[in-house]
């Protein structure tokens, strides 16, 4: 899909990656499982929910690492959020984030798959309850349909969770959510 889209998209102004895709997959999983779309308010005591969908999207920049945040990702298009990704990440480069693009952020990802990393163990943006993490995208054998041994892209992803508030089976939904559940596609 990513492949049949970049030409349109690089005509419109935006760079499609792969991070787009997984923004909507977190939208999707986070509306499954929306305690996970929540953040800690150690002081109050307090568990707050959240019904908006802001997805930080982890920047390493000349002064290290930065989580400016695509607003409003369940309402956004994966133009829209190709497009705002690149302009958080241009921003965040360039030392240009705006207080606001850093604020409010209900769960968090992180790529390290352009550095080479497969797995990692995210550090959680606290007071969000959650962070993914995208290894590289590697060629791998797999077992096809028919039990034949074909190549494919594998995607390998790491999730962390607050413990004091989700524990492992609700992380284990949340990642076992399949973003075309219902055949609802990502576009």
């Amino acid at each position: 899909l990513r492949e049949s889209l970049k030409e349109s998209f690089a005509r419109k102004g935006a760079k499609l990656t792969y991070l787009a895709f997984c923004v909507k997959a977190v939208v999707s999983a986070l509306k499954e499982v929306p305690i996970v779309n929540a953040t800690l308010n150690e002081q109050a005591g307090e568990i707050v929910l959240h019904d908006q969908y802001h997805v930080g999207i982890a920047v390493a920049t000349p002064a290290g690492l930065i989580v400016p945040v695509v607003r409003d990702a369940d309402k956004k298009s994966l133009l829209d959020i190709a497009k705002e990704i690149e302009r958080l990440s241009t921003d965040a480069r360039q030392g240009k984030s705006r207080l606001e693009d850093l604020r409010d952020g209900t769960f968090s990802i992180t790529s390290i798959g352009n550095l080479g990393g497969l797995f990692a163990t995210p550090i959680i943006a606290q007071p969000q309850l959650g962070i993914l993490g995208i290894g590289q995208i590697v060629k791998r054998p797999v077992f096809d349909e028919r039990g034949q041994i074909k190549p494919a892209d594998m995607l390998y992803l790491s999730l962390s969770f607050d413990h004091r508030v989700l524990d492992g089976a609700i992380g284990t939904a949340f990642g076992a959510t399949p973003p075309a559940r219902e055949g609802k596609a990502i576009r």
